[in-house]
């Protein structure tokens, strides 16, 4: 991965399993210090910036959610260890949900663990996200879609999932996906794409089954990496291209500019170099302009 002198390592949760479930600010201390003290990860993370969202193994443990004993401390110890963006929510005991700039394109990175399950959704149906980070996040949309070449959203959680409330994904929080993906559709949104974890799988959609529209307008290219040192799991799903479950994994998304329009090359490649699975799509804008591009 550190070959790949990318300009940015993005991490979609689970950079830790420590499944720490106590409001213990010394135990996530601890995670951070190992974690960056691992000799080939630490040589990733001091040649390579880092740009990261936890999920539930390093928030308060498997399937974790707002009601996690450990909510505080992983906040606190998350702004406290992790070089970050300015967060949405302050730099209060809140939660991490971020956005930022490279050139002309917009990186919107969500926090799924902090409020998940707080409230309800207005519409019937449990929120992943409460009320506050659902209305940042249709913020970010609509302004990355009107002052920005390119979206990229970032999901701790797959998004493609079966209806089932039961579920730790997107499928267990239907009623608010659907709002979104209305929310995209109605608005035009065009310029999005999704990277998303959880799932220890390389697999890519080319934007058939990431619509939840009413109108079937709302879909977009999504991109699965994963894991580094876990087993292989599958979830979610059904994706264009395939899943790809193991470990050695991870994702390259490399941006050409090819005169006014944009092209995105997503891969999923292996320790040795191997690509598994790669799609390709294409974001005309006129946006963009050789000053802003990365």
């Amino acid at each position: 991965m550190r070959n790949e002198d990318a300009l940015m390592y993005v991490v979609t949760g689970d950079i830790h399993y420590e499944n720490i479930s106590r409001d213990n600010l010394d135990r996530f201390r601890e995670a951070y210090t190992t974690l960056v003290t691992s000799p080939a990860q630490q040589a990733l993370f001091l040649d390579t910036p880092v740009a990261y969202v936890w999920d539930d193994h390093d928030f308060g443990g498997s399937n974790s959610n707002s009601t996690s004993a450990a909510k505080m401390a992983a906040r606190l110890a998350y702004r406290e260890n992790v070089p970050h963006y300015d967060l949405a929510a302050g730099e209060g005991n809140e939660p991490i949900y971020t956005a930022f700039d490279i050139g002309d394109i917009r990186f919107v990175m969500t926090d799924s663990r902090s409020v998940r399950d707080a409230e309800d959704h207005p519409d019937g149906g449990k929120s992943l996200l409460g009320a506050a980070q659902r209305e940042w996040l249709k913020d970010q949309l609509l302004k990355g879609s009107r002052d920005y070449r390119l979206v990229v959203l970032v999901s701790a959680v797959p998004w493609i999932a079966p209806e089932d409330a039961a579920r730790d994904d997107w499928g267990g929080y239907a009623t608010e996906r659907a709002e979104l993906a209305n929310f995209i559709a109605d608005n035009g949104i065009t310029n999005l794409m999704m990277l998303a974890g959880d799932a220890h799988m390389l697999a890519i959609d080319d934007g058939t089954n990431t619509d939840y529209s009413d109108s079937g307008s709302g879909g977009f290219p999504l991109l699965h990496a994963a894991a580094l040192d876990r087993p292989g799991s599958v979830k979610g799903g059904p994706y264009s291209e395939g899943a790809y479950p193991g470990a050695g994994q991870y994702g390259l998304v490399t941006f050409r500019y090819e005169g006014d329009s944009l092209t995105v090359d997503m891969a999923g490649r292996n320790w040795e170099g191997d690509t598994l699975v790669a799609f390709s799509f294409r974001v005309p804008s006129a946006l963009a302009t050789p000053e802003n591009r990365p």
